[in-house]
C-alpha cells in the first residue's frame, strides 16, 4: 500500500503541476484572492510563502509558481486552492459524494463553474483522477477537463470500459479496481486534511 500510495503522490504531483501550467497568470491570482482566510495560512505554510505575499496581488501568480517548484507542493497547492469548490461540490452531491458517477458531476459541473470558475473545478477533479471513476471520465469525455497533453502521457487515464470478448477478465479487473478504489477514497479525504494541517 505505502508504494502504491507513493505512486499515486507521483502522478498527482505531474498532473498538478501541468494542469497549473494551463491556468494563466490572472485567473491563479483569482484563485489565490478567492481563498478565505481560514485556508491563507495552511497555503503560507505547505509553500513557505514570504510574510505579506498575500499583500502583492500583481506578484502572487508568480510567487506561488515559484513555491510550488521549490517546495514540489504542486498537489497541496491545488488541493488547497480548489477547496472551496470541493466543499461545495461534496455538499450538492450530498449521499453520491463518496463515489460520483458521470452523470452526478455533469448535473453539477456548470454551477460549480459558475460560482468557482473553471480552473478550480478542473483543480478538484485532478484531486480524484486516480480514486473515483467518475472524475476520471469526466477528465476522459470532457474537453473542459482533459488533463494537458504531458499529463496524459506520462499518466494516462484508464479507458471507458467497452465490450470486448475478454469479459470474464474484465469483470475480475473491474472487482479489483472498485476494491482499491473503495480503500483509495479514504486516502483522498485525508489528503485534503494533511494539505491543510502540512507545515
Amino acid at each position: 500500500m505505502a508504494v502504491s500510495t507513493s505512486r499515486d503522490h507521483i502522478l498527482l504531483e505531474r498532473r498538478y503541476a501541468s494542469v497549473f501550467g494551463s491556468i494563466s497568470d490572472e485567473s491563479l491570482a483569482g484563485l489565490v484572492a478567492a481563498l478565505p482566510e481560514k485556508l491563507r495560512d495552511p497555503l503560507a505554510k505547505v509553500l513557505a510563502l514570504p510574510a505579506g505575499a498575500f499583500s502583492e496581488p500583481a506578484e502572487i501568480a508568480s510567487i506561488i509558481r515559484q513555491a510550488m517548484v521549490a517546495r514540489n507542493a504542486h498537489l497541496d497547492a491545488g488541493v488547497l486552492l480548489s477547496e472551496p469548490c470541493t466543499e461545495r461540490c461534496i455538499e450538492i452531491l450530498g449521499p453520491n459524494s463518496d463515489d460520483p458517477n458521470l452523470a452526478d458531476l455533469l448535473a453539477h459541473v456548470d454551477e460549480l463553474i459558475e460560482s468557482f470558475g473553471l480552473d478550480a473545478v478542473r483543480l478538484m477533479s485532478v484531486q480524484y483522477s486516480l480514486t473515483l471513476a467518475g472524475f476520471r471520465k469526466l477528465i476522459a469525455t470532457d474537453e473542459r477537463f482533459a488533463l494537458p497533453t504531458q499529463a496524459a502521457a506520462e499518466s494516462p487515464l484508464l479507458p471507458i470500459e467497452t465490450d470486448t470478448a475478454a469479459q470474464e477478465e474484465k469483470r475480475r479487473y473491474r472487482m479489483a479496481r472498485k476494491e482499491k478504489e473503495r480503500q483509495s477514497r479514504a486516502h483522498a479525504q485525508a489528503q485534503r486534511r494533511a494539505a491543510r494541517n502540512r507545515v
